[in-house]
């Protein structure tokens, strides 16, 4: 497959791929499984909100890039966010403007895109109805009041920013339908003069962001896409956030949506948080210092039993054979991009690379996690093909990759 080249591209980098992840997805079949109930939760208008806990390298990111490839193939709008210094969780009217920012589906990368393929689905509904161009205009007009009903519902000025931006375009006036998308993207440095032309008051704040992205999650689904799923990676950061204050102002909107989810408040929207054990357990900037929060999504059972169906899902390290069927398969690929027959060296002595992997993680105090695994696998191909005649016997493969295994270390 094409995609190929670009996935081992990523993965030598440490990185996770830009598609194609379910193509090299192990280990984790479970939970892809329940990811996939909570997606059919989600089409009947639930919300939801799940957190994935892992070690540092152990897949949190990858596993969300394989959730997002399989709500586009169910046809929902996804959005991925990273927490950042510039993305700080505690002013959520940024996090508001960074999740329309990264909105997606499968056919395009932002709500333009999205709300242009439903206006020309509504154009082409009126020019089968008529062939008179007013005429036209009015049939998509009412077609657009009857599609933002809901949306109106959470936000009148979101609905009415849409069709101003529609109205706008139809007159030609350029600038004033790129002030209504930029404000529904949360954009706040637009002149109180435009605003007031496209039938606006105000600006996403905190105190209406929360009401906005459940406009946008209304509009979404009334456009016919199954929902939103919210993507939300490295929310560790909010640890590293050096004043009480702020941690627990972060701390205190995951809570509210946690419970505006299971109040039914929130609809047709999946959140899900992804952080490292340390955001979960450190009693004095994790989760745990936050009462109102820990006490709703701690679990309930002392229990080494998975249950992946409680509020944290627990990414458990890769098993022997999983690793080996992961080193099957990126030889595979390998043998695909670069044209050689890495089968017939490699698949013999996989299991006794895992070994060694294994092996030198317990030595050095470490836990076994597929990012590094995966890079010394890689480097170690690399090497292979480039050398054939160097490297043709199963104990120069075994010595180099465990060259490369220490240099990883250190």
């Amino acid at each position: 497959m094409d995609d190929y080249e670009d996935i081992i591209h990523a993965l030598k980098e440490g990185n996770v791929p830009p598609k194609g992840t379910s193509e090299i997805c192990v280990g984790r079949t479970l939970e892809i499984e329940e990811m996939k109930r909570l997606f059919e939760k989600i089409k009947n208008g639930k919300a939801a909100t799940k957190f994935l806990e892992g070690d540092y390298g152990g897949g949190k990111s990858f596993l969300l890039k394989v959730i997002e490839e399989t709500a586009f193939k169910d046809n929902f709008v996804v959005s991925k966010i990273t927490i950042t210094r510039d993305i700080p969780f505690y002013k959520f009217e940024e996090v508001y403007k960074n999740i329309v920012q990264t909105l997606r589906c499968k056919t395009g990368t932002s709500l333009e895109h999205i709300i242009e393929r439903w206006l020309t689905g509504l154009r082409m509904v009126a020019m089968e109805e008529t062939e008179d161009p007013a005429r036209q205009n009015a049939i998509v007009s009412e077609n657009m009041v009857q599609d933002l009903e809901e949306t109106r519902k959470y936000s009148n000025s979101f609905a009415i920013a849409i069709e101003k931006y529609h109205d706008a375009l139809i007159s030609g006036d350029t600038e004033t339908a790129n002030y209504a998308q930029a404000w529904l993207r949360g954009d706040s440095n637009i002149p109180f003069a435009v605003k007031k032309k496209f039938g606006v008051k105000g600006d996403v704040t905190k105190e209406n962001a929360f009401t906005f992205l459940e406009a946008l999650s209304a509009f979404v689904r009334s456009l016919g896409y199954s929902g939103i799923v919210i993507l939300i990676d490295e929310v560790e950061y909010i640890r590293s956030l050096q004043m009480t204050k702020l941690r627990d102002g972060a701390y205190d909107y995951i809570r509210f949506i946690f419970d505006e989810c299971n109040l039914g408040n929130f609809e047709s929207t999946l959140f899900i948080f992804a952080g490292t054990s340390e955001f979960f357990e450190d009693q004095k900037k994790g989760v745990p210092s936050y009462q109102a929060l820990y006490d709703r999504i701690k679990d309930a059972l002392d229990t080494d039993h998975k249950d992946l169906r409680k509020p944290i899902m627990r990414l458990e390290g890769f098993k022997k054979e999983e690793l080996k069927e992961l080193g099957s398969k990126i030889v595979e690929m390998h043998a695909h991009v670069y044209d050689w027959d890495a089968g017939s060296r490699m698949n013999s002595i996989i299991d006794e690379l895992v070994d060694i992997h294994e092996n030198n993680a317990l030595l050095t105090g470490g836990k076994t996690t597929p990012r590094e695994f995966v890079r010394t696998f890689l480097s170690v191909l690399d090497t292979i093909q480039q050398n054939p005649d160097e490297l043709d016997s199963n104990e120069a493969i075994l010595k180099i990759f465990e060259e490369r295994e220490v240099e990883e270390e250190w």
